[in-house]
């Protein structure tokens, strides 16, 4: 059957008219896989910025031709910004930014452009960008830069990202010396430290699962003395920080502002009781070479940073089973120190006993004074060694104790094995539950000290004329095994674990309160920052004049 001539005409005018149609109906839409952004923070006060974007462009949408890279302020030089893509270089880079923020570049892929269905890594170096390094809010005596990596509109980009933010601070600044800031929601709480190939200290966030239109603040404080004389910016003026609060009021709705206020109050009260616990110094966390061995296990317990009141329980239950003190009762915790002390005592175990009130209470304040200076002991012990290979070395010591203690079928070597390795075995995230199970079943030989623990006198019955558990055992003397105390499996298990449990729970009134004191000494808290900030991609430009800020403003959706 032959199609007639006059239907020909029309459908081909309809299907020319469509193709463009079809065209321009193209939008940018894409993933960004990966992004990485390196900062170097120099003496002058200007940063290099680096930056690397993994895009996979969508089938079917516009291919990516342009992108907008945001930048922190206008102090920078369009020649000295260049770009590559999968290391092919670009030849154009221009001021034709078409992003939401205030200052930025356009980045021309031409012939380099990533097609639709393909992926492609955009290279960008940035070789200074001035003005970036203000004084310290909180300190006059360091300076500060906060930084925001260029984020891209929802509408374009979708999914998640591998992000990786590093910091390279100024050359000469000692590891135990910078603070970073808070950290963004939603990423860890601090980022790794270490020395980069040039000996500068470097910060490390990570995130992998973070969002390419979201804006995230990363920061750091430093002695300003690393820093030429006028590199540091003064802070602004209470009128500068009251207009840009103003200009941020106006450009987000009433609700939205006072939402995100809020939010950020909550988010902050419980970023800052989290940053309580983490009491280890910046300097313990820079990574060198080997194993750091010969720690014992109350020294491997501030190194793996286990919460105070479980490292002071492992400290009195040492100085149990030397002999040194007795526990007259538990609620509330009261301890006796024995005479004459024994010898080759370490020097927290020194401390812990100084601390002992004459009614038997501890004093607090010189158990913090003990943690501090534990503290700082391990953290100068560790200097120079691999923290992650020395912390794998100890957790293998925790886990072979257990080995040992599991792996034994005679129970008195189970209970021998287990009273030698019991500050280690303490170390373990399952302690209780593998001390239940272990000892469920069958009899227990008891230690020589565990007349000393007062809780448990009277609880158990003697075999073969022992020593009953409520007297004090003779120190020095061997005696045979079979000898000694016995008691069911299953109810050693269960006062052992019981009076640790107590005894963490009551060494002090408060665990947070405790720990917040010891690290506001050994970790003190960022200087935290100030000053109105509005966020990219609403429409509003960004405006930075907090001290210490320094944020990339919002890229666009090419």
């Amino acid at each position: 059957m032959r199609i007639k001539t006059w239907l020909i005409w029309p459908l081909l005018a309809l299907a020319l008219l469509g193709l463009p149609l079809s065209l321009y109906a193209q939008d940018y839409s894409f993933s960004l896989d990966r992004e990485t952004v390196e900062v170097w923070v120099h003496q002058d006060g200007s940063i290099r910025l680096e930056y690397w974007f993994t895009f996979t462009c969508d089938p079917g949408a516009h291919s990516i031709d342009v992108v907008d890279l945001g930048l922190p302020n206008g102090n920078y030089n369009l020649s000295d910004i260049y770009a590559d893509v999968d290391g092919k270089p670009i030849s154009r880079v221009d001021s034709d930014y078409q992003g939401k923020g205030e200052y930025g570049v356009a980045l021309w892929l031409g012939a380099n452009e990533i097609r639709p269905g393909r992926s492609g890594t955009v290279h960008v170096v940035v070789e200074r960008v001035g003005g970036m390094v203000y004084e310290d809010s909180r300190d006059p005596e360091y300076a500060s830069i906060e930084f925001s990596p260029t984020w891209f509109g929802s509408e374009y980009v979708h999914g998640t990202t591998d992000m990786t933010v590093r910091f390279h601070l100024p050359a000469g600044v000692q590891p135990e010396e910078p603070r970073w800031h808070s950290a963004p929601s939603g990423w860890p709480e601090q980022p790794q430290t270490a020395l980069d190939d040039t000996g500068r200290v470097l910060y490390t966030w990570h995130n992998p699962s973070a969002r390419a239109d979201r804006q995230y603040t990363f920061g750091a404080s430093f002695p300003r003395r690393y820093l030429a004389a006028g590199a540091v910016q003064t802070p602004p003026s209470l009128l500068e920080r009251a207009v840009t609060t103003l200009i941020g009021i106006i450009c987000n709705p009433v609700c939205c502002f006072f939402a995100a206020v809020v939010g950020i109050i909550a988010l902050s009260a419980w970023a800052g009781q989290r940053r309580k616990m983490q009491y280890l110094p910046p300097s313990v966390k820079v990574e060198g070479v080997g194993v750091k061995r010969g720690l014992t296990a109350v020294e491997a317990a501030i190194l793996l940073e286990t919460p105070l009141n479980k490292v002071l329980t492992m400290i009195l239950f040492g100085l149990l089973k030397k002999g040194a003190v007795a526990v007259l009762d538990d609620a509330p915790l009261r301890i006796r120190v024995n005479t004459p002390i024994p010898e080759g005592l370490r020097e927290y175990e020194k401390d812990f006993l100084g601390a002992v009130q004459p009614d038997g209470t501890l004093d607090e304040s010189r158990l913090r004074d003990m943690m501090t200076a534990l503290i700082k002991s391990v953290s100068s012990k560790i200097k120079g060694f691999s923290r992650q290979e020395t912390v794998a070395y100890y957790r293998d010591i925790v886990r072979r104790a257990w080995e040992q203690v599991e792996g034994a079928e005679v129970p008195e070597v189970r209970g021998r094995l287990f009273d030698e390795g019991l500050e280690w075995t303490m170390l373990d995230d399952q302690f209780e539950e593998r001390t239940n199970r272990v000892f469920s079943t069958g009899p227990v030989y008891v230690p020589l000290w565990w007349g000393y623990y007062r809780p448990w006198a009277g609880a158990t019955a003697t075999a073969g004329g022992g020593t009953a558990v409520g007297d004090s055992p003779t120190f020095g003397v061997t005696a045979a095994r079979p000898s000694l105390p016995t008691l069911p499996g299953a109810t050693f298990a269960a006062t052992i674990v019981k009076g640790i449990e107590s005894t963490s729970s009551r060494i002090v009134r408060s665990l947070t309160g405790f720990t917040g004191a010891v690290t506001a000494v050994t970790n003190p808290p960022p200087p935290p920052s100030s000053g109105g900030r509005r966020y990219g991609g609403g429409g509003c430009a960004c405006a930075c004049a907090c001290a210490g800020c320094a944020c990339a403003c919002a890229g666009g959706g090419r």
